[in-house]
């Protein structure tokens, strides 16, 4: 009668241990598990000569950012940028880009900071390149100062990323930043994304 119950309360001693392993078990499978996914972007800084169809890019700026530039001197604003980009030697793709994430195409645009027009320009790189800060409500001074600096910045770095770091943040704390920042850069992902959009539409509209 003893071993009986001896026997009966070693059963249920084992069904509550194994009932207490499979909450402990389930409880570490629903716990969810975070993976940090390191996002490298590539991209060729250089100029790429293509056709390109003017009238269509500036179609979709226009609708796309609700700029307050006309259609035609947004064509005629990206024709201008694109002579720039051949003779700077950069990424036609990538400035566009750049002026999308800095102002949304709004030449009056300006931030706290007193960063002025399409490309952001602050004083001191105006003055860098001898032009007056109150002339970059201009949209061709104003792209022509932000390609050149651009174009600067990727020379010096040898990196595209590192370069827009710079561009947004300035140079001399991007030099200092490590890949894992620069590639984690909610600038860089937002300009890279434009990137995308951009080299989406070039395809579909067979540019």
């Amino acid at each position: 009668m003893h071993m009986k119950i001896k026997n009966t309360l070693l059963y249920i001693s084992i069904i509550i241990t194994m009932f207490y392993i499979g909450r402990h078990s389930i409880s570490i499978i629903s716990q969810p598990v975070h993976t940090i996914e390191a996002i490298n972007y590539t991209i060729d800084a250089q100029y790429v000569d293509e056709m390109i169809d003017f009238t269509a890019e500036a179609t979709y700026i226009k609708k796309t950012f609700k700029s307050s530039m006309s259609l035609s001197k947004i064509k005629h604003l990206l024709i201008y940028i694109d002579g720039l980009c051949q003779h700077y030697d950069l990424n036609y793709n990538l400035v566009k880009s750049v002026i999308s994430t800095e102002s949304n195409w709004h030449p009056r645009a300006k931030s706290s900071a007193g960063a002025l027009g399409l490309m952001q320009i602050m004083r001191a790189c105006a003055t860098d390149y001898k032009t007056p800060h109150s002339e970059m409500y201009d949209p061709y001074v104003n792209v022509t100062i932000g390609i050149k600096y651009l174009s600067k910045l990727t020379k010096r770095f040898n990196n595209t990323l590192t370069a827009l770091v710079g561009y947004n943040e300035g140079p001399r704390y991007a030099k200092n930043y490590k890949i894992d920042y620069i590639n984690n850069s909610r600038y860089v992902h937002k300009v890279m994304n434009y990137l995308s959009d951009f080299d989406s539409t070039t395809e579909v509209a067979g540019i």
